[in-house]
């Protein structure tokens, strides 16, 4: 690709589009531009820049290589392989270089490489490099840069492969979403238990202190004088009907045994009685005996 000495190229540069996902690459690269007058756009991935080249047209792509889903080459690839933007100049905006890479990136259909960090007069010596007009410069040649044959397979290929990453990037944003989420409930769920477990401590409180002045002692004692008075009674009750119970029986059981030994000692005094009588009765007898031998005695 000629090297070109004037300045023809960057004067028809009026409009850039940046495509990195590093804010400090694109910020310097911004700068670097504006002090020739060059409009800039920018963009933070491959699959952006493309959605972006759908409604607009630069004059020239700075495109970084290795980005988050689709780099920069397949990306190229892809702009090479549509009409509508196959004549926009793409310059890879890298870190890598060498002649190896180099040649990858014209392969890929890059116009040129622009190494980080950037200057200005990089900026400048990659612009002149460039051999035909800026795509959207009214007075620009009919003849655009020839577009690279790239194969309906391998444009296949690179689609899937775009999709594919941009389904695993949206897998992702899902689940750090879902888990920023679970991680809000929780937190949420967290606040609201240790406001519950405030509220019942405070609640258990003031129920604490009702029932210590409801169980205070001369409280209490006022409150359940009436019902230990009529306690009392209906025990004193008990107590003196037992005791009168235990009392008669008792008296029962005495009684039945001074009744037994009355009785007894009638009984024994009804024997001493005949006993007596009978031994009465013999001495008298006997008297009467002695008596009547004394008599026929005293008669002879």
């Amino acid at each position: 690709m000629a090297f070109l000495h004037n300045n023809n190229i960057a004067m028809l540069i009026k409009s850039a589009l940046i495509v990195d996902d590093s804010k400090s690459a694109r910020l310097v690269l911004q700068r670097l531009l504006a002090r020739i007058q060059v409009n800039v756009d920018t963009v933070e991935s491959a699959e952006a820049a493309l959605a972006f080249l759908e409604h607009r047209q630069p004059d020239i792509i700075f495109m970084d290589h290795m980005m988050p889903g689709m780099d920069g080459l397949e990306a190229t690839q892809m702009i090479r392989a549509n009409p509508k933007t196959s004549a926009i100049p793409t310059i890879m905006y890298t870190s890598k270089d060498g002649e190896d890479y180099f040649r990858i990136a014209l392969q890929k259909g890059a116009n040129g490489v622009l190494c980080k960090p950037a200057d200005q007069e990089a900026v400048m010596a990659v612009i002149r490099s460039l051999d035909k007009p800026a795509a959207n410069d009214a007075n620009k040649d009919v003849t655009t840069l020839p577009t690279a044959s790239i194969p309906l397979v391998e444009i296949d290929r690179l689609v899937q492969k775009h999709l594919r990453s941009a389904l695993t990037e949206a897998k992702g944003e899902i689940t750090a979403g879902i888990d920023t989420t679970a991680s809000q409930l929780q937190q949420h769920q967290r606040h609201q238990l240790e406001v519950m477990r405030r509220q019942l401590q405070q609640q258990v409180g003031e129920v604490q202190k009702e029932l210590d002045a409801e169980f205070e002692s001369e409280r209490l004692f006022n409150r359940t004088k009436t019902a230990n008075q009529k306690l009392a009674a209906a025990v004193a009750d008990r107590m003196v009907k037992r005791a009168t119970d235990e009392l008669t029986s008792k008296l029962q059981v005495q009684k039945m045994a001074f009744d037994s030994a009355l009785e007894d000692h009638r009984r024994a005094t009804v024997r001493m009685v005949r006993s007596t009588a009978l031994r009465a009765a013999i001495a008298g007898a006997s008297i009467g005996v002695l008596a009547a031998v004394l008599a026929a005695s005293v008669i002879r």
